[in-house]
């Protein structure tokens, strides 16, 4: 391990796995002999962010010492951060963490960018950002091939001239660095007999990229075909909801134990420690925290055979697509599903801080000690 660094860490989006995984890092440094501060601006407006988070933390720099070691996350513009750093900043050595990328992000089909090629810009922030750090963390190996891919494939359409080697000097940097979760504490729920009523969990965020229209044709399949279930939905409201959630919402009745944010999170695990599966065929994961965190819960994920969930299950995972899931229910699969519970509980231990440390720590070492063996890919 490298001796004590004093660290910045500039999270520009301060929310929901953004802020769990800030906070993480910053505890896990700590406790490893660092000294870490953390910057936050508030998670809202992504697209400002990517814009002018740049110039927000460098007057921060002006006013401070320089730390050892830069590390933020794909919200920020790192090549603007580069030009506008004062000089006596520019040794720091900065790393920038990628929780999702704007290449292969899907975009919400209410966002007018793409139609007005507006979309592009954003893509290429995050190839520059890479290009300006001294190293680039993606949060799953998944992550870390489609960006590289959809980079290459981006700039090569572009007018020429084009860059040559730059992909090279991009996966230079490359290395997986997994997110940490507070998971060791939660002990999952008493295993025992298969359930005759399954629960349905949705803990994901109610958005369209998480799928959330395939799980409202789920449930509406359930409720047609009379097959028994109760359902714990979980997340935050936000104003402007997906397509068919309310409605669903109502279909549900009493059959619907619990509906909503979960008021603190000891009652998020409480409720999601009551599910039995937890159906989710999201348009995008790069890693997947609420699967995860069910998987701990002894929740059997009923998941796609794509994204990062091919690095998240354990083996002898069973995977089940959308199209699959009522199915599945009509047969009983959660019965006489191939892999325990407490199998998936176990397994998800592997994403624990306390797992990540030495990961984290050697990410650091080879951030300012380049000549040092790289991190390791993956767990």
């Amino acid at each position: 391990m490298t001796a004590p660094l004093t660290i910045w860490i500039v999270d520009p989006y301060h929310a929901g796995s953004h802020a769990q995984w800030s906070l993480g890092a910053k505890r896990c440094w700590e406790e490893s002999g660092h000294d870490v501060t953390l910057h936050t601006m508030p998670g809202r407006h992504w697209k400002w962010r990517m814009h002018g988070a740049a110039a927000w933390v460098a007057a921060l720099m002006h006013h401070d010492s320089p730390p050892d070691v830069l590390v933020t996350t794909d919200m920020c513009d790192v090549a603007q951060l580069r030009g506008l750093m004062p000089r006596h900043w520019q040794h720091v050595q900065v790393a920038t963490y990628f929780h999702e990328n704007q290449l292969t992000f899907p975009w919400s089909p209410g966002d007018n960018d793409p139609q007005s090629g507006r979309d592009l810009g954003y893509g290429y922030i995050n190839v520059s950002s890479c290009l300006a750090s001294d190293a680039v963390w993606f949060n799953s190996e998944h992550h870390r091939t489609a960006f590289l891919e959809a980079a290459s494939s981006f700039l090569h359409s572009m007018p020429k001239p084009t860059l040559h080697g730059w992909l090279d000097e991009v996966r230079r940097k490359t290395s997986v660095l997994p997110l940490g979760l507070n998971l060791a504490s939660k002990q999952p729920k008493a295993m025992k007999d298969p359930p005759d009523v399954p629960v349905v969990v949705w803990n994901q965020r109610w958005s369209w990229d998480k799928g959330a229209d395939r799980f409202v044709a789920f449930v509406q399949a359930l409720i047609t075909e009379e097959l028994d279930a109760r359902f714990v939905v979980l997340g935050q409201p936000f104003q402007r909801q997906p397509d068919g959630w309310l409605d669903m919402k109502e279909a549900m009745g009493n059959r619907c134990l619990h509906w909503g944010f979960a008021e603190s999170e000891s009652e998020y695990w409480q409720w999601l420690s009551k599910g039995t599966v937890a159906p989710v065929d999201p348009r995008q994961e790069y890693f997947g925290i609420a699967v995860v965190e069910a998987m701990r819960c002894g929740v059997i994920p009923w998941v796609p055979e794509q994204h990062a969930y091919t690095e998240t299950m354990p083996p002898g995972h069973a995977y089940l697509n959308h199209e699959k899931w009522t199915e599945a229910m009509r047969n009983r699969r959660w019965a006489t599903w191939p892999v325990a519970p407490s199998v998936y509980a176990d397994h998800a231990l592997r994403y624990d801080w306390t797992s990540l440390t030495g990961k984290y720590n050697e990410a650091l070492d080879a951030l300012v000690n380049p000549q040092s063996t790289p991190p390791r890919q993956g767990l």
